[in-house]
């Protein structure tokens, strides 16, 4: 008999089981008081039903809780399967739900493949035609020979990062392809970002964290750090990376510098910081394969040796603070920051050096007018030749003074007026570099000020 019948079999068997429970004790009572006769009292028949009920309703009601019992074990156990089969069923639409949503996630990366791969081939169809020449070339006409005298000069709008921008702007195809690019990177962005990892959606404000067109309203400080700093699917910096591969290095540095942001000495009302912009390019990391030459520092006294990438060095280190995470791994900050010091530097070392030459020759002149003045001829004739030598040899070890004549006291006035001469000089000579080092100090201080830059410890003395 299977599980449907199982009620009614035990129906029956509590049933029988109470007839037969009648049927004994009525047997029973019969048995014993078979000489009864039916009588017409009736203290008689309710003793008859006094006994009938003292021990039919003890087995009657104990049949009766077993049959309860085993109602409320079935209904226990139909309440189990129903729960278990709702599990069943939960389980298999959710199992429905997520398969529907691969299905749905599969076909909208097909249709963002499609669409991404034809915004490449135009992408590449564009860089193949750019010529960049001419705005390197501006660059290098705007800012090279002002970069070198940095070290003599404070910031200022002559060297502003807007002439850059506005280079790039006047450049059609250039600026298409920096519009045709950041319009791909909006397309990534907006296609493929998430909530989380897991992508739960549970949280209220969860879809706050996915990058929408909304993001794209503004265009300001505080979009350009959401953009950088919101959760990155890593399906995102896939199709970012793929994209920054067919980047040519070139363009890579005017990338840099058409998102560089606006310094407060420029007066080009035109020109305007491209935050959103920053915001993609540190999202993706897109400048961490850029590529730059650096100066040679054993050269960097030569303006005509600096090599074409000093501009684009300067110039990034304008907006570094703003466009660092576009970088990723790359060391290209630090160099450049390390270059840009060591040109003051490099000029502080130089002056001090020649400063304390000149301290030092200036020292030599006192030393001998002291002793020079009081001298006789006798005391000069009593001079070994080194000695004579050592008192004749001018500053610098330039020359030698003549040798005295018959006229030792005329000699010797023409000399103090000739060391007297060299003194003011170099006097002169002090007082100018040592207003240099000083100037040069002042401009470092004052530029990585301008540039954020923090000052490594400082080794030169003024002193």
């Amino acid at each position: 008999m299977d599980k449907g019948n199982k009620p009614n079999r035990l129906l029956w068997i509590l049933g029988g089981a109470a007839v037969a429970a009648f049927l004994i004790i009525l047997g029973l009572y019969i048995a014993y008081f078979k000489n009864l006769s039916i009588t017409n009292d009736s203290a008689t028949w309710g003793t008859f039903g006094d006994y009938l009920g003292g021990t039919l309703n003890p087995i009657i009601s104990f049949l009766a809780l077993i049959g309860l019992l085993y109602t409320i074990h079935q209904q226990a156990q139909e309440m189990q399967a129903t729960r278990e089969e709702l599990k069943q069923a939960a389980e298999q639409q959710r199992q429905q739900v997520e398969q529907q949503s691969r299905q749905s996630e599969i076909f909208n990366l097909q249709q963002f493949e499609s669409t991404f791969f034809s915004l490449l081939e135009q992408h590449n169809k564009v860089v193949e035609r750019i010529e960049v020449e001419s705005i390197y070339e501006e660059l290098h006409n705007i800012y090279n020979k002002k970069i070198d005298q940095i070290t003599t000069r404070k910031p200022s709008e002559e060297l502003s990062n807007s002439h850059a921008i506005k280079s790039i702007n006047q450049h059609y195809e250039l600026k298409s392809y920096f519009n045709l690019l950041f319009q791909i990177l909006k397309f990534i962005s907006i296609s493929l970002s998430k909530n989380s990892e897991s992508n739960n959606s549970e949280s209220n404000n969860s879809e706050d964290l996915k990058i929408t067109i909304k993001y794209f309203d503004a265009d300001n400080k505080r979009s350009k750090e959401k953009l950088s700093h919101e959760y990155i699917n890593p399906q995102e910096r896939m199709y970012s990376d793929i994209l920054r591969s067919f980047i040519p290095n070139i363009i890579l540095k005017l990338l840099a510098l058409n998102c560089l942001t606006i310094d407060k000495f420029s007066r080009d009302n035109e020109s305007k910081t491209l935050y959103n912009f920053q915001g993609l390019l540190n999202r993706y990391a897109l400048l961490e394969q850029l590529q730059l030459v650096f100066t040679d520092i054993n050269k960097i006294d030569y303006s005509h040796l600096s090599n074409g990438d000093d501009a684009i060095h300067f110039l990034i280190l304008t907006s570094h603070a703003d466009i660092a995470p576009a970088f990723g791994n790359n060391k290209i900050f630090d160099e450049s920051k390390s270059i840009f010091q060591y040109k003051f530097d490099y000029w502080l070392t130089v002056n001090t050096k020649s400063l304390h030459n000149k301290q030092y020759e200036l020292k030599n002149i006192k030393r001998k007018i002291i002793r020079l003045e009081p001298m006789l001829c006798e005391e000069y004739e009593m001079l070994d030749t080194s000695e004579r030598d050592e008192l004749l040899l001018l500053p610098e070890g330039q020359y030698y003074f003549h040798k005295p004549d018959n006229n030792f006291n005329a000699w010797k006035q023409e000399y103090l007026e000739k060391l007297e001469e060299e003194k003011e000089y170099y006097e002169e000579k002090i007082n100018e570099i040592s207003a240099k080092l000083k100037q040069i100090e002042n401009n470092k201080k004052v530029w990585l000020e301008f540039l954020q830059i923090e000052d490594n410890q400082t080794i030169y003395s003024v002193s």
